[in-house]
Parts: C-alpha cells; structure tokens; sequence
C-alpha cells in the first residue's frame, strides 16, 4: 500500500514483487484507495498491473499462479467518480472494472468492501462502536437490514459478470459480518471468505466478538497492521532493529508522516512495544519475527497481510512467517504483557487522549514521590 507513496519507483517495486514470487509468495493485497499517507489514489494497482503484465509477456509468471485481492472504499478515493458512495451495484461495478484495468486482468480473486460504509473513514481506529454521532460526517449508509442486503446483491451481481471469484469485508465488526453472512445465505450469495481488520499485538480487539463470529460463519481473518506501521520491529525504540542497514529512522513512517496512523505509535502502543522488545530479546528472536509469527499462528487467521517498502524488509517478513510455531510459554509471556497493556493502539472513548496518554506522566511523578519517602 506505499507503492506510489513511501516507494516513489516502479521499477522498485516491481523488483519487490520478483523477490516475493521468488519466495513462494503467491498472494497480492491491494486497493483503488492505495497508495495511502499521500498520492492517494490507483498507483500501487497500475503498477502491479504493469508488472503482471510483463511478467506474463515474459512467460516467467502464469496469471493463475498468484492471487491478487483488491478492495472498493464507500469515500471514493481512486474511484473513476472519486466521490464518497454507498455501495451500490453501479458504482462498486464501477470500482471493480477500473481496477480491473488497471491491474491488467480480466477477474479478481478476492473482493473486499474496504471499510463500512455505516462507518467512511472515521471508523478507523476505534475499538468500540461507541454511538453513532461518531460518524455522522462520514458515513453513507445506515447499516440496515436491507442496506446491508442491496450491498450484498451490488456484490451477487460482480459474480454474475464473473469479474469477481470470492469476496471478504474489512474493517468490519461482529455486528457488519454477521449481517452480511445472514443476508447472503438469504439471497444465495456466497458468503465472504475472510475479514481483513487491524490487528497486532497492541490491538487484539479482533479476539472480542467479531472473532467468534468469523468463526461461526466459516470466515477466517486476514490481518493487516502486525507490526503497527514498523513500531512493532523495534525500530523506533532502537535503530539497530531497522531492516535496511544504514536508512536513516527519518525516513520512516512513523517519523516522516507521524500524522498518518499516529495510533501506532501512541505513548502507550510504544511502552508495550518496550516490553514486547525484551520478551523477544529473552526468546532470541528479533521483535519483527516474534509479532509476525505470533500473528501467523492465531487459531482464527488464514493468513498475515505484510507492507514493506524494500527488499531488506521484504525477506525479514517472509522469513519470519517460516519460522517454527511460538512457544506456549513465550505465548503466556505475550498474554501477561497484553493484560497490563489492554490494546493500546486503538480507542475505546476518546483518542485525543490516547495519543497524549497524560495519566502515563502522572503515573512517573506518583512513583517518584514514593522514591522519595
């Protein structure tokens, strides 16, 4: 998803792809909405399509040996209209065939919703629904029953014109996944095949209600976001931990567009991630290898979304999905650190407040009046 923004070369990014295929990896995620933190918008799909294209001109890469999933937003962004939109059959067929040219292929093997549109953009970050003032300004549909039951006809109808091979949801609740479940065993539409949230070790809220849903329907999670943005790398606590030796700390996202998913990298997120440091260190892993394999090996994912934006970090994520399943005692150890830090890369009431974290400040100044006594 930084295709077009953080990586500023197709060519580099075509590079990236050779090494994933050269590795075994035969699945690609991405959105009309990619690139995103700036140039939002249809790059990072032309740029796969222009790489699929030539690799199969080449005939080093058949169509069918790689998957490739792409998601339609309700903002609009990367849209042929570029106008927010509820969903409906016109526009996501829209979204679908602009995608579809632009990766260079006549189907799609996994369709998302991107992000509910009961929700638009200001559902992200949250951990709680909280009430519905919250997304007043953003939202462009109600959640209904029968406005999840036209969204699930606008996406029968994306199979009937065998554009589309499977579909899934993401950044989805257990309410949004349960309803789409129902309604498409309603309407005999193919339910989605998985739910790609934010989740990592400093936001486990998937593990509430929405995973036991998932599970109920047949619905496996894919996440994104398991290492928050490289927080969880280490790398912003210590620079030895960055993948590409010598790229300056700057460079990266959390230092050169802190405004973009500052909840990553929130006062909280970052003690845990400290602590998250040494539990590694202790198991002689690398914090990178332990978040993505600890990802990996929950009982309710399929699969783990990576992001990179160099070939250095590209083998570190890969090489870290093959390693050998965690230990039950590392996993308690993971499980103590995630009852002292209960997701602190989302909110639950107010998120100015977690990214300030006040109460860490008051919480220094009481123990150095105890020091003192």
């Amino acid at each position: 998803m930084t295709w077009g923004s953080f990586v500023q070369d197709e060519n580099e990014a075509h590079v990236q792809l050779d090494k994933l295929i050269d590795l075994g990896v035969n699945f690609v995620d991405t959105a009309e909405l990619y690139p995103v933190a700036f140039n939002y918008g249809q790059t990072t799909e032309r740029w796969i399509g222009n790489w699929l294209e030539k690799r199969r001109e080449a005939g080093t890469l058949r169509r069918e040996d790689v998957y490739i999933a792409t998601k339609s937003n309700p903002a609009g962004i990367g849209s042929p209209e570029g106008t927010p939109h509820n969903f409906s059959a016109e526009r996501l067929e829209a979204s679908a065939r602009a995608s579809l040219a632009r990766l260079r292929t006549d189907y799609i093997d996994l369709y998302y919703l991107h992000f509910p549109s009961r929700f638009g953009f200001a559902g992200f970050g949250w951990a709680s629904w909280g009430g519905p003032e919250r997304y007043a300004a953003s939202r462009t549909s109600d959640g209904s029953v029968d406005d999840i039951e036209r969204q699930v006809l606008a996406v029968k109808r994306l199979f009937e014109l065998r554009i589309i091979k499977h579909w899934a949801l993401s950044n989805e609740n257990a309410y949004g996944l349960t309803m789409f479940c129902l309604a498409c065993d309603r309407l005999g539409v193919p339910r989605p095949v998985c739910v790609q949230n934010d989740m990592s070790l400093n936001n486990r809220a998937y593990e509430g209600d929405i995973a036991e849903a998932a599970h109920q329907f047949g619905v496996v999670g894919l996440p994104y976001g398991v290492l928050a943005g490289g927080v969880l790398t280490g790398k912003y606590h210590n620079h030895a931990f960055q993948s590409d030796d010598g790229r300056p700390i700057a460079a990266s996202r959390m230092r050169a567009r802190p405004d973009f998913q500052p909840r990553y990298a929130s006062p909280v997120a970052l003690a845990a991630t400290g602590e998250y440091i040494a539990l590694a260190a202790k198991f002689g892993l690398k914090p990178l290898e332990m978040a993505l394999a600890w990802a990996r090996d929950r009982w309710y994912n399929g699969g783990v979304i990576i992001g990179m934006t160099s070939i250095a970090q590209l083998e570190d994520c890969v090489n870290a999905f093959k390693l050998e399943p965690l230990p039950p005692s590392l996993n308690a150890e993971i499980d103590a650190i995630h009852e002292r830090y209960r997701n602190p890369s989302a909110a639950y009431a107010n998120k100015e407040l977690v990214l300030s974290a006040p109460w860490l400040e008051r919480s220094a100044d009481v123990s150095s009046s105890h020091d003192e006594v």
